[in-house]
């Protein structure tokens, strides 16, 4: 798959507090590769809103702490499970949306 974050953010991710919300989707978002650009798209909010997120600048507000919590167990089981990451974004969201209905 393309998606490929920059090692800056690899770092930054893995420097932040683990107990944050929003670093903890950004290691399965990493993990998963699924680009921060989806993520801002199911959120509604920026690019820049979910790397702050990623990082640990800003935690998730508390209107998007249960999406985040769900889109996280998501990813998680599609990783245990070695679904993810994908050979290509279309790939990835199709597994996202199968293990979303599972749930």
């Amino acid at each position: 798959m393309t998606c490929k974050y920059s090692k800056r953010v690899y770092n930054a991710v893995a420097k932040a507090d683990q107990n944050l919300l929003g670093v903890r989707l950004g290691a399965a978002c990493i993990d998963a590769q699924i680009p921060a650009q989806v993520v801002a798209k199911w959120f509604g909010i920026s690019r820049q809103g979910v790397y702050y997120w990623f990082k640990g600048v800003y935690d998730v507000d508390e209107r998007h702490r249960e999406k985040a919590n769900s889109i996280i167990g998501t990813l998680l089981r599609a990783l245990d499970d070695r679904a993810l990451p994908a050979k290509d974004l279309e790939t990835a969201m199709a597994i996202v949306k199968q293990y979303r209905e599972k749930k």
